[in-house]
C-alpha cells in the first residue's frame, strides 16, 4: 500500500540542514508579514540562495509517497543504524545501545531498534526498501538526486554537457565526476559541492521516508490520527499534541487517549494550520518524547471573481480580463481559463488578463478564473459568458467645427461628433495631414492656435478608431487662416496688459529654457531699440528681457 507523506518544504530544509531551526522560525515570521511563499523570504534574507532553494522544490514533489521516496533517495550504501545517525533520527548513544541489545540477544538490528521503540514496523520495513535502492553515487546517472542532475539543475553545466561525460563514463568506467573534470566542464571543487549537496537531500528524502511512523488525514475541521503501537510492555496510553500556526506543540492542547492508537481532533478552525504529534506514557506516567510531527494546512480557499467584462456582453478586439482575489494568507498566483483551458497566469497584483479577441472565431466563450495560496488551496470564480463579435463597421465622424469656408484668427476650438456600433476608441485632429491632437474622451476637442501656422487656406479633419482598429476619417474642412500682424508689444503670453508673468516667459525662451510659439515671439521680439521703436531680429533674448522688464516698471524707456 503505497504512504502518503506530509511534507513541507521548510521541513525538507531542516531535514538536509540546508538550514538552521533559528533561521527558518525567523523566516516563517517574515513569511507572516509579507504574505510570500517561504522559499522567497529566504532568498530575500539572505539565508539561501535561489539555486539552494530550488533543488529542495524539486525533491519536494517526489515526497508525496513512500515508494517515490525510496526511488529517489540515492546514495552509498550504508548499514542500518548509520542511516540513521547520519539522518539524525536517533544518536550515537542509541546506537550503542543498540548493538549492545544486540550482542546479547543475537537479534537482527532491526529487531532490536523496534523492540527499543525506536522504529516502528513500518518504518523498518521503509528503510529495508531503501537500503536496497542505494548504490554508488558516482556511477548513477538518473534520478533527480544524482550528481549530474543536481549540477544541471544547479546551472553548473548543460544537458548536453552531461549526456556527453554520461557517453564517455559508458566506455571509461570511471566515476561520473572525474570525466566532467576530466572533459573541462567543472573543476574538482564544484564536484565535492555536488556530492556534498546530493547528501543534504538525501536526508531529507531519509527523513521523510521515517515520517511513516505517524500519519493524519482531515480537511481542518475533523482531522483522523493514526499510529503504530508502542510494543514496551509498561506502556499505559498515548497523549495527542496539537497547536495552530507557529506556536510550540507544548503551547498547545493535548488529550490523553489512553490505550488507542488512533484518534479524531474535531472543531478545529479551517482558518488555521495545525501540528499534531503522539508520545507515549508507561505505568509510571513518563512521558516518552514526541513522535514526528504531522502538518494539516489551513483548509479555506482563496476567493476570486471575475470583475470585468460583465456576463452576456459582446466583445472584440483586446478585452481586459480584471480579477478579484483575496486569502486569509495570500495568493500565490491567479489563472486565467477560456473555454477550460489555461491562458495566462499572474503572480502579483492587479490581477489582469490582456484577451486579444481578434484571432478567435465569432462565438460564445465562457471565462473563469482560480487562485491559489501557498498551502496548494484553490478558489474558482463563477463562469463569465460573453459574445465575441467580428466587429468590421467603422465609426462614424463628422467635424462639427468650425464651419467649412470660415475665416479664423487667434485661438480656434475644434470640435468632433463620433460614435460607432461597439465604441470608439480615440478621435484625432489633424491639420493639413498633420497631427495636431488625440483624445479618447468625449466630447473630442482640441484648441487650435492658429498664430502657428501661417496665413492662408489650412484643410482640417478628423480621424476616429474602435477596438477593433476600423478607423473612419471626415470630409476635409478648409479654413482660412487670417491672423493681423502681431505688435511687438512685450505681451508675450497674450492675456492682458505686459506684466512680471510676461517678463518671467521672456528670460525662460531667453535661456532655453521655453521654445517660443510663432505668437509669443512676435509680441517679444520687442528689442533691439531704434529711435525708440522696436526693430525685431527674429529672437527673443536678454536685451528683450530688459524691455519688457523696463516696461513691466513703467519705464518710459522703448516703447
Amino acid at each position: 500500500m503505497v504512504q502518503l507523506i506530509k511534507r513541507h518544504i521548510g521541513q525538507i530544509l531542516l531535514d538536509g540542514h540546508f538550514l538552521s531551526n533559528k533561521d527558518l522560525d525567523r523566516a516563517l515570521e517574515e513569511q507572516k508579514r509579507t504574505k510570500e511563499l517561504l522559499g522567497q523570504v529566504l532568498v530575500r534574507m539572505g539565508v539561501l540562495s535561489e539555486k539552494e532553494v530550488k533543488l529542495p522544490l524539486q525533491v519536494q514533489e517526489h515526497l508525496c509517497h513512500i515508494e517515490d521516496a525510496v526511488k529517489i533517495a540515492a546514495g552509498e550504501r550504508q548499514l542500518l543504524g548509520t542511516l540513521l545517525v547520519h539522518s539524525g533520527y536517533i544518536s550515537g548513544k542509541q546506537l550503542d545501545q543498540a548493538i549492545e541489545e544486540q550482542k546479547r540477544s543475537g537479534d537482527r538490528l532491526g529487531e532490536v531498534f523496534k523492540r527499543l521503540g525506536l522504529l516502528t514496523e513500518q518504518q523498518l520495513a521503509a528503510l529495508l526498501d531503501f537500503q536496497k535502492h542505494q548504490c554508488s553515487v558516482e556511477h548513477a546517472s538518473d534520478g533527480p538526486l544524482r550528481l549530474g542532475e543536481l549540477l544541471v539543475s544547479t546551472g553548473h553545466i548543460s544537458r548536453a554537457q552531461l549526456d556527453d561525460a554520461l557517453c564517455k563514463q559508458s566506455v571509461s568506467h570511471k566515476k561520473l565526476g572525474k570525466v566532467l573534470v576530466e572533459e573541462g566542464y567543472v573543476r574538482p571543487g564544484l564536484v565535492k559541492y555536488g556530492m556534498h549537496l546530493q547528501k543534504m537531500l538525501i536526508n531529507a528524502a531519509l527523513a521523510a521516508i521515517l515520517s511513516l511512523g505517524m500519519s493524519g488525514t482531515g480537511q481542518a475541521l475533523d482531522v483522523a490520527l493514526q499510529w503504530d503501537p508502542n510494543t514496551e510492555a509498561d506502556l499505559a496510553g498515548y497523549k495527542v499534541h496539537y497547536s495552530s500556526g507557529s506556536a510550540a506543540l507544548s503551547d498547545g492542547t493535548t488529550i490523553d487517549v489512553q490505550n488507542h492508537t488512533t484518534a479524531t481532533i474535531t472543531g478545529l478552525d479551517p482558518d488555521k494550520s495545525y501540528n499534531f504529534a503522539v508520545t507515549a506514557y508507561n505505568t509510571s506516567n513518563i512521558e516518552g518524547s514526541y513522535s514526528n510531527v504531522i502538518t494539516v494546512d489551513e483548509q479555506l480557499p482563496p476567493t476570486v471573481a471575475i470583475s470585468s467584462p460583465s456576463d452576456t456582453i459582446n466583445v472584440n478586439g483586446t478585452v481586459f480580463v480584471n480579477v478579484n482575489a483575496s486569502d486569509n494568507v495570500g495568493v500565490s498566483k491567479v489563472e486565467y481559463y477560456v473555454n477550460n483551458q489555461l491562458v495566462a497566469t499572474n503572480v502579483a497584483v492587479p490581477y489582469v488578463y490582456s484577451w486579444d479577441t481578434t484571432p478567435l472565431a465569432p462565438g460564445a466563450y465562457t471565462l473563469m478564473a482560480k487562485a491559489y495560496d501557498a498551502a496548494g488551496n484553490i478558489g474558482q470564480s463563477s463562469t463569465v459568458s460573453v459574445t465575441v463579435v467580428k466587429d468590421t463597421t467603422a465609426p462614424t465622424v463628422s467635424l462639427t467645427a468650425p464651419t467649412v469656408g470660415a475665416e479664423v484668427s487667434g485661438t480656434v476650438t475644434i470640435t468632433a461628433a463620433s460614435s460607432d456600433n461597439v465604441g470608439v476608441s480615440k478621435v484625432e485632429f489633424y491639420n493639413d495631414g498633420v497631427l495636431l491632437y488625440a483624445g479618447n474622451v468625449a466630447p473630442y476637442s482640441y484648441s487650435w492656435d492658429t498664430a502657428n501656422v501661417a496665413n492662408g487656406s489650412h484643410t482640417l479633419t478628423a480621424k476616429s478608431y474602435d477596438a477593433a482598429n476600423n478607423v473612419a476619417t471626415t470630409s476635409a474642412c478648409s479654413v482660412l487662416v487670417n491672423n493681423l500682424p502681431i505688435a511687438a508689444d512685450g505681451n508675450v503670453n497674450g492675456i492682458g496688459g505686459v506684466d512680471i508673468s510676461d517678463a518671467l516667459l521672456s528670460l525662460q525662451i531667453a535661456v532655453g529654457k521655453v521654445s517660443p510659439t510663432l505668437s509669443q515671439l512676435a509680441h517679444g521680439d520687442v528689442a533691439p531699440i531704434v529711435n525708440g521703436k522696436s526693430q525685431p531680429d527674429g529672437k527673443i533674448d536678454v536685451s528683450d528681457v530688459i524691455v519688457i522688464i523696463n516696461k513691466v516698471m513703467n519705464n518710459t524707456i522703448g516703447l
